[in-house]
């Protein structure tokens, strides 16, 4: 006979035990353990010498699954044999699963001496299956709660599977739509559409993602519903079409709210005295309302799908300069994503041959997240407007002719009237004292002769002065002799007066036959005044004043080599302001170059043919 000793500690058992990747432990019928393999030390933490004759529930905390330990032992002791799972921790701090046999070691004659315990490691197999376990239940509680119908149906459209929330969405227990035919449910007119799309999946060529159709609930009610379909028959678990149904009522409201409201939206902009374009983000339109419509008096048939720029190519801004197009309104809102307000911009019509005036606005409209999704743009016909103003500024420069010409006329009035006193009264009194001084002179003695010499040659000197500022007041020639005789003879004065100061006048294409007298009179004035300027302040050396006839205007030009002047800080004296307001009252224009140094040149235009105040 063969003790349990003997059995533990013989060199073959030993060999064996050592070998084994299973845990095998073996105690006496009161449970101290005989012997320890090294499985056991590892998983246990527990050296053999530690553990030998020692029980087991003292050494290591075992977990049994499904029964206690009494009762293990208690199956033990009645059918000699328990085998079930345990769980203990191991050193590492891991939860082991092993699957344990338990039995007893009899002797050669039967009796039981002894217990041997067998423990294999399904540690990972437990794993896996809870894993498996946690997965299974996570996808049915995922498909118990879930928004979403799901329903697996065969090739022949029979209800194989139905997910619990068919109740919530339709209203049906699972078992009331199990066995019942899918397209049952679905309304008459989507049913066409339905079964296209259900064959399409099954020869798994579908065209589209999804459909939007009625389905009946059991309250008899219809409802929107979006539908897609993933064909599984090819699945060896599910050989369905499977089908997810999910409630589109809150989309189609929205849907159908924003057509009505899009709808009013149309009506509205159609309704406005305001023209209204919208772009999309290439700039092309995509929506135009009447009142653009008539504006630019094409269809909206004929503008949708162009260019803004292609509307309007010629387009000027209200000083005649052409719009480039990184000026234009909308081409602005887009790059700088800022609105851009009241552009006036006039647009060529092509049918009427007159442009018209728009007063303009662009907004860009952007997505939640920052990028341009479209372009607004809103514009009044202002050309009536525009017309009016013009009429007012024309009306507004009439008057302010009127009061230049007035202004004009009243110098040239004081002028004449001051010519011919000078001329009539001081010029006949002065030659009278002239006289008396030459009578008296005849009669004087040496002494008092020289004295009369003297105040002879004075006065001789004021009788020219007198005589100048006459001729300069009123120019006798101006009507016999002409403009250009009337400027060379206003020279000759000057030679007299200024021998150190050249002049010099050259003139081409003149036709002085037929220049209006009020022309004349003005080109001559406008030389004297520049010629006072010239005397008074410039210093020069030479003048030159030229005249010429070209393109229908007359050019008058007078240049000097003087002293020059910052044109940009010059107070704008009486003598520039008369040249610009008598070349103005006639239609003409002044142009001044000068600069410090660099002497002065007056340009002054004037329509060749005779104009009116109001012109």
């Amino acid at each position: 006979m063969k003790s349990a000793t003997a059995f533990s500690n013989g060199p073959l058992q030993r060999l064996v035990l050592e070998n084994l990747s299973d845990i095998i432990v073996s105690t006496d019928l009161e449970f101290r353990i005989q012997s320890w393999n090294h499985v056991a030390e590892e998983f246990y933490g527990i050296p053999s010498a530690k553990a030998i004759g020692k029980q087991l529930k003292d050494l290591v905390s075992l977990s049994y699954r499904c029964v206690t330990r009494k009762e293990a032992i208690e199956a033990l002791r009645t059918k000699k044999k328990w085998q079930g799972e345990v769980s203990f921790p191991s050193p590492t701090g891991e939860t082991c699963y092993f699957l344990h046999t338990v039995k007893y070691i009899t002797d050669e004659d039967g009796r039981e001496i002894g217990i041997l315990a067998v423990g294999r490691n399904i540690t990972d197999q437990k794993k896996a299956e809870e894993k498996l376990a946690k997965s299974e239940q996570f996808y049915r509680a995922l498909i118990a709660n879930s928004l979403e119908v799901i329903l697996l149906l065969n090739a022949a459209g029979e209800i194989t599977f139905s997910s619990p929330s068919v109740k919530d969405l339709l209203g049906y227990e699972v078992h009331e739509a199990m066995g019942t035919n899918g397209f049952g449910y679905i309304h008459p007119d989507d049913l066409a559409w339905a079964i296209q799309s259900f064959e399409k999946e099954i020869e798994e060529s579908p065209e589209i993602k999804f459909i939007i159709i009625r389905l009946r609930k059991k309250s008899g009610e219809w409802l929107w519903c979006m539908v897609r379909g993933h064909n599984l028959l090819k699945a060896p678990q599910l050989q369905s079409i499977a089908i997810y149904i999910h409630d589109d009522t809150p989309r189609k409201l929205a849907t159908d709210a924003l057509k009505e409201s899009e709808k009013r939206f149309r009506k509205l902009m159609h309704e406005l005295q305001t023209g209204v374009l919208l772009m999309d983000a290439e700039g092309k339109i995509v929506m135009v309302n009447n009142e653009a419509a008539r504006i630019f008096e094409l269809t909206e048939a004929q503008m949708v799908g162009y260019k803004a720029p292609e509307l309007c190519a010629d387009a000027i801004h209200e000083d005649g300069r052409p719009f480039l197009l990184s000026e234009r309104p909308i081409f602005m809102a887009v790059q700088t994503r800022y609105r851009v307000k009241d552009v006036v911009m006039g647009i060529w019509n092509k049918r009427r041959k007159e442009r018209r005036w728009l007063l303009i606005n662009a907004d860009p409209i952007e997505d939640s997240d920052g990028r341009l999704q479209s372009v607004i743009s809103t514009f009044t016909d202002i050309t009536e407007r525009k017309k009016l103003e013009r009429k007012s500024i024309a009306e507004k420069i009439a008057y302010q002719r009127q009061i230049a010409q007035a202004t004009i006329d009243g110098q040239e009035k004081e002028r004449i009237e001051m010519g011919r006193e000078l001329h009539d009264n001081v010029g006949q009194q002065l030659t009278s004292i002239k006289l008396f001084l030459d009578l008296a002179k005849t009669s004087a003695n040496d002494e008092t002769r020289k004295l009369l010499e003297t105040a002879l040659k004075s006065v001789s000197n004021v009788i020219d002065e007198v005589r100048f500022m006459s001729r300069s007041l009123v120019p006798p020639t101006l009507k016999d002799l002409g403009l250009v005789e009337s400027v060379n003879d206003l020279i000759e004065s000057l030679r007299t007066t200024q021998p150190l100061l050249g002049f010099e006048l050259t003139y081409t294409d003149l036709d002085e036959d037929h220049l209006p007298e009020n022309k004349k009179l003005a080109l001559f004035r406008i030389v004297q005044e520049q010629l006072n300027n010239v005397l008074k302040y410039a210093r020069a050396q030479n003048v030159a004043i030229a005249l010429c006839c070209s393109s229908g205007q007359i050019l008058l030009e007078i240049k000097d080599d003087g002293l020059g002047f910052d044109l940009g800080n010059v107070r704008r004296g009486l003598g520039l302001s008369n040249i610009i307001n008598r070349s103005e009252l006639l239609g003409g224009r002044v142009e001044i170059n000068t600069a410090p140094g660099k002497g002065c040149s007056v340009k002054v235009w004037l329509p060749h043919s005779a104009m009116s105040v109001a012109e």
